[in-house]
Order: C-alpha cells, then structure tokens, then sequence
C-alpha cells in the first residue's frame, strides 16, 4: 500500500494521492468488518502533505489596475461581461459557479446584501443544473462594498425579472461556468500590438501555403490545441525558438525565415496581458481572502465569506501573503483605484462601503 500511495504521488499529486488513499482504506475496512482480513494496513501509512503545488497569488493593487483597464477596452471581454464579473467576484469572495447562479431576487439593494445559497453546475443528461452549494458554509448572506453595489445598480433595469441571472445569457437565462471561465482566459489574452497581429497573418499564410490546417499544425508541434489560433490572433507572444519551429514546419525558405524572425523581435515588446497571464477567477477570490486578512479579519471571519467551514483550509490555500502596507486598503472598500476608473465598466469614484 505504501508502494502504490507513494507512486500515486509521485506521478499524479498529492491530492490525488490523499483521494485513493481514502477509498481504498475504505475498501479495507469493508474487508475487515467482513472478517477477511484482521486489520486496515492503509491506517499505518504516514500522512500525504496535500499543500497546493502553487503558493496562493493574489493580485497586487498594480496588476488590479491593470487588469481592469485591459479588460475594460477589450471589446470580447465586455460582451462577455467580464468586467463586472471580476468586480462581483473581488467584492464577494465567491466562487464562479456561486456567482453565476446569484438571481436579483437574492440582491437587497437597500442593504448591500446579497444571499448566496446556490451553484451552477453542468450535469451530463441534464444540462447546467441550480442546486444547493456543497456545504451548508457555503449558503451565506455577504454585505458588499459600494463600488460593487454600483456595478449590480447600473446592471439593474426594469425590465428583469426576480428569478433572472444577475449575469444572465443572451435569453436570460443560466450561463455555463466552463463557458465564463474560457471568456476570462481570452480577456487575459486581447488581441495584441499591430505587429503581433501582423506575425500573426505571417504565420497563417506560411501554414496555408503549406496545406497545412490549425489541427494539422497543432499535431505536428504538438503544443495546446489552440495554441495556434492564438498565435496568429496575435493573442499571445511568440519567442524564437517557437518561430524557428514554426518555419521548419512550414517549411520557410532562407528569405522568409530571416523576415520572420525580424519580425518576432519586432512583435515580442511584452504587453499587460502578458504580465496578467496567470489569472484565473480563482484569484479574485484568493485576492478577497488576502485583503480581508490584511484588514484584520479572523481566519473564521474570512472562511464565513468564502463559504469554507474550516479556517485553516482559508489560511493555506486562499491567503496570498504580500507586503504588508499600513496605508494600504484596510478592506474591500478601498482596493479600487478612486481616480480614473472608467464609469462604464468600473465603479464610481471615491466612494468607500463595507468590506465585510
């Protein structure tokens, strides 16, 4: 047993280590209630360490301000709601699921409340499906800031309705949080400079020229599936070494090849999203949790926001620990810039609300 935890660690993870651990203890105990063995060999095994491979990061008052002012000047991201979206996800803690399934009837304007008691899930049969959170933490009621308030007021109009999505679809109904999370990604990869957009056709007619389609491509270099249409949306920067790789597929003579890698330097300025390339949603909700703690919330205190019925999972997985700063946000309220934030798709200015 030992062998085959330790290997599972090892190849897979720890959490998934941990997982098989438990079921095939539990195998045994079936085993030894059943008389076939005379003890559970699994229980002698030492502890999994099932600490994230990752420390929890948690953004910086900088990488916010940019965040939310790439997003807010990419077209995509506003159809898809992304901005108001990062500002309800920063100001609650919630997960993307939770906040997806959150309906007007759930928000109290006249109290800066909003009851979390549901998720959104995607079921196999049945489609995407509200139902009860995981854990009875997790059904909660959260008094937001007022810069996040404001997003919900300007979102509101009279013609919703109680039970509609406050981030609703096309028709007003439920969204896929598979879909919203994919949305996120392509915000954190806008269409670039002129230049990238300009490698980016490069590419694509070397690859055409070389009858070759995006899945012939992606096959032949074998990197991510959409690596490719990535690249020649001028989504993300391409170094030399990948240039170089994409000649010799698309078989570039010496002359092409030169004007290419020319142009790759060209194209290869880093950019914000550059920079922001690791955010996910989970990070807004690791971001809440740090600013709570570094306001002087308790760990309790902060697992009530996120839902969590044990403080210490809080304090693991979800405080990011930065440079502490005295003057800094003393809560939620005070973490959006006051000054040039875009009314649109920002908050109003200078306003400050609880952050509890």
């Amino acid at each position: 047993m030992d062998k085959v935890v330790t290997a599972i660690r090892d190849e897979v993870g720890a959490v998934s280590a941990k997982t098989c651990k438990t079921v095939i203890s539990g195998v045994f105990s079936l085993a030894v209630r059943q008389g076939a063995i005379q003890a559970n060999p699994v229980r002698e095994l030492e502890s999994l360490d099932a600490s994230p491979l990752k420390a929890p990061r948690s953004f910086t008052d900088d990488e916010l301000a940019k965040w939310f002012a790439m997003v807010s000047q990419d077209r995509r991201a506003v159809l898809a709601d992304v901005p108001d979206l990062s500002i309800f996800l920063l100001g609650t803690g919630v997960r993307i699921s939770e906040s997806l399934a959150v309906l007007w009837s759930e928000v109290d304007f006249a109290s800066n409340e909003v009851h979390v008691n549901s998720q959104i899930n995607r079921v196999k049969g049945k489609g995407l499906v509200r139902r009860r959170t995981k854990s009875r933490a997790g059904q909660r009621i959260l008094t937001l800031p007022e810069w996040a308030m404001d997003m919900l007021r300007r979102r509101f109009s009279a013609d919703v309705r109680p039970d509609q999505p406050i981030f609703a679809d096309a028709i007003g109904g439920f969204r896929d949080p598979n879909n919203v999370r994919k949305s996120l990604r392509m915000a954190r990869q806008p269409v670039g400079s002129d230049r990238r957009r300009e490698l980016g056709k490069v590419l694509a007619k070397a690859r055409r020229d070389a009858g070759l389609t995006q899945v012939d491509a992606v096959q032949r270099l074998g990197c991510p599936k959409n690596r490719i249409s990535l690249i020649e949306t001028g989504r993300v920067r391409v170094d030399v070494p990948e240039a170089l790789m994409l000649a010799q597929t698309y078989r570039l003579s010496a002359a092409p090849r030169k004007a290419l890698l020319d142009l790759v330097a060209e194209a290869g300025e880093p950019s914000i999203a550059d920079e922001l390339d690791w955010v996910t949603s989970h990070n807004f909700r690791k971001t809440t949790a740090t600013l709570l703690d570094e306001a002087g919330q308790t760990p309790r205190q902060v697992a009530d926001q996120l839902g969590q019925s044990r403080p210490s999972m809080t304090q693991d997985v979800y405080f990011g620990r930065r440079a502490r700063n005295p003057e800094a946000a003393s809560a939620l309220a005070k973490v959006m810039p006051t000054e040039g934030t875009d009314q649109k798709h920002g908050v109003k200015h200078g306003q400050e609300g609880s952050g509890s």
